[in-house]
């Protein structure tokens, strides 16, 4: 069998080809792996958003300042609606309604536009459903009419410029959804409120006039 006579220079030449290709191919795997790391750290899903927090605890009528809260980023959800943005709008515009420990998320709930000291909070179900555009902290106008099968019920303003609180959504146990809202009423309107309720009056809330 004839051996093939191979030069130096040539062999050379494919040992370096050969080296470089190798190298190449570790270059390629190292990007690749790169790149699979940063996708997997860059969720497009992802809602991290920065929220508010409590800076220590807070007393129910506490002014949302920044003075009285933080900033942090949190990856709520689809719970992320039922805190407070950290938005500086938000700032020097709400007051708490109930007690918020430090560190803890500002509920949305928990808000309302003026201190509860100048209005009295009250909770009552509805005859219909609020319009999406009414929310906590929207100002409201209340009705109601008596609940009669003899003679038609004539409707009359029970309160007016009140301060919707909250909306619950509670299930009545017949497949349908009941609202219930708690609104803060002036102090002169409580005892018609309280009589209305009494009577199992149907009442609904409008967007206030004033």
């Amino acid at each position: 069998m004839r051996l093939l006579n191979r030069k130096p220079g040539a062999i050379r030449v494919r040992r370096n080809f050969v080296a470089t290709r190798s190298k190449l191919l570790i270059v390629i795997a190292l990007v690749l792996l790169a790149a699979a790391a940063w996708f997997a750290n860059s969720d497009p899903g992802s809602t991290t958003r920065e929220y508010f927090v409590a800076s220590r605890d807070l007393a129910k009528s506490t002014k949302i300042a920044s003075t009285t809260v933080e900033r942090m980023q949190a990856d709520l959800a689809t719970s992320g609606g039922r805190y407070l943005l950290a938005d500086e709008g938000q700032l020097d515009k709400w007051f708490l309604t109930e007690p918020v420990a430090s560190g803890e998320l500002i509920p949305i709930s928990s808000l309302a536009s003026k201190r509860q000291e100048d209005c009295s909070p009250i909770i009552l179900s509805l005859g219909s459903t609020l319009p999406s555009t009414l929310r906590a902290g929207s100002i409201v106008d209340l009705w109601a009419a008596q609940q009669s099968t003899t003679f038609d019920s004539i409707p009359y303003e029970l309160a007016l410029g009140a301060e919707l609180i909250s909306v619950r959504e509670i299930d009545s146990g017949m497949g349908e959804s009941l609202q219930k809202v708690e609104v803060c009423v002036s102090a002169a309107e409580v005892r018609s409120v309280v009589e209305a309720i009494a009577k199992q009056s149907t009442v609904v809330a409008v967007r206030s006039r004033t």
